[in-house]
């Protein structure tokens, strides 16, 4: 007893290991965690096939981690640790100049890169008789750059950019540069702080590029100012993944009272363009157009540009970012029909052959 006596820590370690087990073993798994904005790893299946071929141990690993007793004070204690040892970054999460927040983002990957180049000139090519137009919308850090801390050798997505245009061409498409779009705005807040989103106002910037390029007005922001409303303290993706501690909310602006005549996400009727219930949890950003959904169908009455005899169509082919970017076009098309292609269950060719769509984003 008195040699055990002597190793106070080990004996003060091994009873916390201990009693971490124990507890792992008699709490119920936790399925979402609200702390982080994430789905949690369930327990995996065990197989004679997955613990061969190490995916079993690998999702286990996973499951623990995600699971673990206290995970969320645990996080918290890291962020705090981080941030008294003076580092300007945690989890891939680098910290800039008032209080914003960038990924870390040194390596490209080309293989995905020369492969969705690749996706994009085959749908370029098979639809010549449409009016297809590409916008791709930097990071924050490519727009930002006085807020980027010295010596984050990030990504040159101007470059990359750059080459993905210079290899698309056709008559029938339309290239435009957000990049270019952005900086001018840069002084604005255009990009939240605490996520990797743009903000409602970057998003207008970008829908107003859009507009312009096809010869048509955006509405203007005085004219929708009396259908907004601001979302306060909203803390995004970059804040989920640092937890860092002086971390400053966001405020999202959302126009709820713009009128629509119907929404269906995946043939399911919803009232208006928003998520309302979710803005009373941490997915705020979720509230726009209920999220990453297949397939959103659009109609309104407040087009602009409507024409007696003739119902204007534009198809979206979108990630996150193009959510609140969308509700600005109720007042240029009749319907919009918004898609997430790796949720999206028909096939393109008959969708569009159906759809007799007047623009492709």
């Amino acid at each position: 007893m008195k040699k055990i006596l002597k190793y106070p820590l080990t004996i003060l370690f091994s009873a916390f290991i201990l009693i971490a087990f124990v507890f792992d073993i008699i709490k119920p798994d936790k399925k979402f965690s609200e702390f982080e904005n994430k789905k949690l790893t369930q327990k995996p299946k065990f197989t004679w096939q997955g613990l061969v071929n190490n995916k079993y141990t690998q999702n286990y690993e996973k499951y623990i981690n995600d699971q673990f007793v206290g995970r969320d004070n645990w996080i918290n204690l890291k962020s705090m640790a981080e941030m008294g040892l003076g580092k300007i970054e945690n989890n891939g999460v680098v910290y800039g100049k008032d209080k914003y927040m960038f990924d870390k983002l040194n390596t490209p990957d080309m293989e995905r890169l020369y492969k969705n180049m690749e996706y994009f000139k085959q749908f370029i090519e098979k639809y010549p008789d449409e009016n297809i137009t590409v916008g791709i919308i930097p990071n924050s850090y490519e727009v930002l750059t006085d807020k980027v801390p010295l010596g984050l050798n990030n990504i040159d997505q101007t470059k990359y950019t750059n080459e993905l245009f210079s290899k698309l061409n056709g008559n029938n498409l339309c290239k435009i540069y957000f990049l270019e779009t952005l900086k001018p705005h840069k002084d604005e807040y255009i990009y939240y702080k605490t996520d990797h989103h743009w903000t409602t106002l970057g998003a207008y910037y970008a829908y107003s590029e859009y507009m312009h390029s096809m010869s048509m007005e955006p509405v203007s922001l005085d004219e929708i100012k009396n259908l907004a409303m601001n979302v306060e303290d909203f803390y995004g993706t970059y804040f989920n993944k640092s937890k860092l501690i002086s971390a400053e909310s966001d405020t999202i602006t959302v126009y709820n009272k713009i009128p629509v005549e119907s929404v269906e996400i995946n043939m399911q009727k919803k009232t208006g363009l928003y998520d309302m219930k979710k803005f009373n949890t941490r997915d705020k950003y979720g509230a726009f157009l209920y999220g990453n959904n297949g397939q959103t169908v659009i109609k309104s009455s407040v087009n602009k540009y409507h024409k007696q005899g003739h119902t204007s169509k534009i198809l979206v082919i979108k990630d996150s970012y193009a959510n609140s970017f969308v509700p600005f076009l109720m007042y240029n098309f009749d319907e919009k029909h918004v898609v997430v292609l790796r949720h999206f269950v028909p096939k393109m060719s008959y969708y569009l052959k159906e759809k007799n769509l007047d623009e492709i984003h």
